[in-house]
């Protein structure tokens, strides 16, 4: 009993988590669960961390095959198809991440905002002039390459790489594929944004496993070769690697809050005048701007980062 005590997910011990588990699965199975914030919360944060602990657990997949992250991708697919969780709880999470209620905007917004503020300014332009080309050459080898497969199998060029090619490089599913299937849907007749999302969904759950799969074995085949950089993709000094020392506020983690929704707005307001490119892009434009520039007083920066660490429910 003390060693269950001592095994934890997340920080919380497993008898204590094989009681949130009991819980979600009875009020399910009796069709109770609220299908409002406080019921899909704790399914999603419950499932979630269950998944990805399972996954750094299993031998193999922890060391090969992307490890928690993968796995829980695959689970989450493997309760869905099978039908383990109801339709209409799956609709409702469809709905609370990215539909009506956009729950992800909230996390996103958060999550750029205090990941590139909260960079070191050095190290960010450094990093982009290794970065950016690498990635506009890898982008377009892969477009035309998934184009001129799909031509030789007989899909076709535009049909792969519009429903293969680009939700794969679009960044998964929340920011990724959402808007895409949006875009798409609104630029073709009669056009049905369910429909074309359950048609690039495949291929983005499928690309991330082979992705990560994929680096895992790079990085494994080439462990002691001087190309491995072993995480680091420029060299940094201890001042550029610092991180500042955070104690959470909750007017400071407000003021942030606010100024991440107004940038994400502002994303809305140009992407108007610019319908092809998602508001994500063009907030990422906004705050890498900002930050290059060091234009952001430090307080403020501080309030973004605090908000960012708050809507990560997974570090608490």
């Amino acid at each position: 009993m003390k060693k269950l005590k001592e095994t934890k997910i997340s920080g919380i011990s497993l008898p204590l988590y094989a009681f949130f588990v009991a819980v979600i699965i009875v009020v399910t199975l009796l069709g109770k669960l609220p299908l409002d914030m406080v019921g899909l919360t704790l399914l999603l944060v419950t499932l979630g961390h269950l998944l990805y602990f399972i996954g750094e657990k299993l031998p193999i997949m922890n060391s090969y095959l992307g490890g928690g992250s993968v796995f829980t991708l695959i689970g989450a697919t493997l309760l869905s198809f099978f039908h383990i969780v109801p339709s209409n709880v799956i609709g409702a999470v469809s709905n609370f991440m990215g539909g009506k209620f956009g729950f992800l905007d909230f996390y996103i917004a958060a999550l750029i905002c205090g990941s590139i503020l909260g960079m070191n300014r050095n190290l960010l332009v450094k990093a982009s002039k290794k970065f950016i080309p690498i990635a506009l050459i890898t982008m377009v080898i892969g477009f035309f390459s998934v184009g001129l497969v799909g031509m030789l199998i007989g899909n076709g060029f535009a049909d792969s790489v519009m429903y293969v090619s680009m939700p794969m490089m679009s960044g998964g599913m929340g920011a990724g594929i959402t808007p895409l299937s949006q875009i798409y849907a609104a630029g073709l007749a009669h056009g049905n944004q369910a429909a074309i999302f359950s048609q690039l969904a495949p291929a983005v759950t499928f690309g991330n496993i082979l992705a990560i799969i994929g680096a895992l074995s790079i990085a494994k085949v080439f462990n002691k070769s001087k190309y491995n950089g072993h995480g680091t993709l420029v060299a940094a000094t201890k001042e550029e690697l610092a991180k500042p020392k955070i104690k959470l506020d909750a007017q400071q983690i407000g003021t942030g809050m606010l100024f991440a929704f107004a940038l994400l707005m502002a994303g809305d307001i140009l992407n108007k005048f610019f319908p092809n490119i998602h508001q994500y892009a063009f907030m990422i434009i906004i705050v890498f701007i900002l930050k290059a520039t060091n234009t952001v007083p430090k307080d403020l920066i501080l309030s973004i980062i605090m908000c960012k660490h708050s809507s990560r429910v997974e570090e608490y």
